[in-house]
């Protein structure tokens, strides 16, 4: 085996588990029930690549959260306002 293939393969498995413990950090954090977290764990675990990509894109409450942020925490700048005619 190529020593080069070696490191490739355990710095993939490395950037996976930081992923899943991540992604287990932010699902403990996320208040739901235990019936719920339960099924997250099994297809993150079953899944790794996919159930990680799934939470981070549905499971978690951040798409709800930033959708009632403002612009500026967004880091956008509101238009500027126009004056008006009278």
């Amino acid at each position: 085996m190529d020593v080069w293939s070696l490191l490739l393969g355990v710095v993939t498995l490395a950037l996976v588990a930081i992923a899943i413990i991540v992604v287990f950090g932010s699902l403990f954090r996320t208040a739901m029930s235990g019936t719920e977290r339960a099924i997250w764990v099994l297809i993150i675990l079953m899944f790794p690549l996919l159930g990680t990509l799934i939470w981070l894109s549905w499971g978690q409450d951040s798409f709800r959260r930033r959708l009632g942020q403002s612009p500026v925490a967004l880091g956008r700048t509101p238009a500027p306002a126009e004056p008006s005619r009278h």
